[in-house]
């Protein structure tokens, strides 16, 4: 695919510098859409995307990678999107976010897996570094963005008033 060798060539010439600017994100975005849905046929991508240097490597796969299974239910993509949401990192983890909301992009194809995926939000909530309780009112939205349910609604509802003002607005 043209546009994805395009898009791995921008982000393999630049800078480190200009890849830690909040802007440089979108790359990895738009390379991932391009995957969207298309699950193995995003593993060779994601083999090109390890050799990139600093933060920008671990946020590109992460959100290469959930939008590649986003729908599919897949069990073993949620469970390591959850070892990484568990990790206690110094610095900058934008990763982390990414994977939360990963988890939610990946378990919205099935009933039971949006139910486990919610369990795993909700002690994310409780227990999880800054970074990560920043994604989860966005994940709990895009898993019942058609079929809102009372106690999503109550949980946001309180989450509107964090003390964190990013949890907050993401509520």
């Amino acid at each position: 695919n043209d546009a994805a060798e395009t898009m791995m060539q921008s982000l393999m010439e630049r800078e480190e510098a200009h890849l830690d600017d909040p802007m440089a994100r979108f790359i990895p975005v738009g390379l991932a859409l391009l995957f969207l849905g298309k699950g193995e046929a995003a593993d060779a991508t994601l083999e090109v995307v390890k050799t990139l240097k600093g933060n920008i490597a671990s946020y590109a796969a992460i959100t290469i990678e959930t939008l590649a299974y986003a729908g599919t239910g897949n069990v073993l993509k949620v469970q390591k999107l959850l070892g990484l949401c568990g990790e206690h990192l110094e610095g900058a983890s934008t990763h982390q976010a990414a994977a939360v909301i990963g988890i939610a992009l990946v378990a919205m194809g099935e009933e039971l897996g949006l139910d486990m995926a919610m369990r795993c939000l909700e002690h994310l909530l409780q227990y999880g570094e800054q970074v990560v309780r920043r994604g989860v009112p966005l994940a709990m939205a895009l898993l019942n963005l058609s079929n809102p349910r009372v106690q999503v609604m109550d949980t946001l509802s309180k989450l509107s008033h964090d003390s964190d003002a990013e949890v907050a607005q993401g509520a």
